[in-house]
């Protein structure tokens, strides 16, 4: 099998899961259409919706632009804007997190050839960052929960994980920033003998490269976690708008979970998997079956696809 044909092969089964997914959500009523219908009502919610969105695109667009400024590479914020947009918009169409990520990286070092590889990593270390950011509110979270989440079996095992992730990261970039670690030769005998060792140290010398550009480092991480919070608050409002019963803190630990889970490639956009992640996180910590997941994860989705769609614009510019 070539690799086109494999591509495409691959395309088509995570079109099909998500179609699968949703097809059997909607079946088994774990997703209704009553609150669209009262989204609808609320004129205002709509707009809130897509202004919060937009709030994230915007905000990760300049993350982005920071970090490049961290390696000397001057790009203003709309010609980087137009790649974010283009981006989004093939993470949609090109099922998996990566493909707009490729075309970002092509473009970005055909402007830039003489700092290409720079140009190229500055992306990779935006999504870690991105990634962590998330980390750090449902840790956070895990904090200002510890007796529920302590009481209940799955959402303890989730907890268990997120602290993990939370201790591993910190851990990565604390080291990540230092130059006599990476030259040491424990690292590279570590890095030749764990697992993924190989994908690590890729990683690893990344963020080595961006220690030049720390401050902007730090900053791109509290963007992010602004970012990041004012969309949870956001979905928040329109769960109590929409009349379902949840808390703040509910959201702010099974929102970033959730985000977490559909950022793994299994279905284009987390379209599918993400309605049926929300519902059971939801489920876990209510302990009782409700819509509120799958619609919330729908209408984050609905609002990203709109942004997405609109890279014609950008496109011919």
């Amino acid at each position: 099998m070539n690799s086109r044909l494999k591509a495409l092969t691959i395309n088509f089964a995570k079109f099909g899961l998500a179609a699968v997914l949703i097809f059997w959500l909607v079946k088994s009523e774990k997703i209704t259409f009553d609150p669209f219908k009262l989204l609808f009502e609320k004129w205002w919610l709509i707009p809130f919706a897509l202004g919060s969105v937009l709030i994230v695109i915007l905000v990760n667009n300049y993350r982005w632009v920071l970090l490049l400024r961290g390696q000397k590479i001057n790009k203003n914020w709309f010609s980087t804007l137009r790649l974010t947009f283009i981006g989004l918009f093939f993470n949609l169409v090109m099922p998996g997190s990566v493909g707009g990520d490729v075309l970002k990286a092509y473009y970005i070092s055909k402007d830039h050839p003489q700092t290409k590889m720079k140009s190229v990593t500055s992306i990779i270390v935006d999504r870690i960052v991105g990634l962590y950011a998330i980390i750090v509110i449902a840790f956070l979270a895990i904090i200002f929960n510890f007796e529920k989440l302590s009481s209940q079996p799955q959402l303890k095992s989730l907890s268990v994980f997120i602290v993990v992730l939370f201790i591993g990261f910190s851990v990565f970039f604390t080291l990540s920033f230092s130059r006599r670690i990476r030259k040491n030769k424990i690292t590279k005998f570590v890095l030749e003998k764990i697992p993924g060792g190989r994908l690590i140290e890729k990683l690893y010398d990344a963020l080595n490269a961006f220690r030049n550009g720390t401050y902007e480092f730090i900053v791109g991480i509290l963007l992010s976690l602004f970012a990041q919070t004012q969309l949870i608050f956001s979905l928040y409002v329109l769960a109590q708008e929409l009349h379902f019963d949840t808390s703040l803190r509910a959201c702010f630990f099974i929102i970033p979970i959730g985000f977490i889970a559909t950022a793994i490639p299994v279905s284009p956009a987390g379209i599918g998997v993400g309605q049926a992640v929300f519902f059971k996180l939801f489920q876990w910590y209510g302990g009782v079956d409700t819509v509120l997941g799958p619609t919330l994860i729908t209408i984050n989705q609905i609002c990203f696809a709109i942004f997405k769609f609109s890279r014609s614009h950008f496109l011919s510019k």
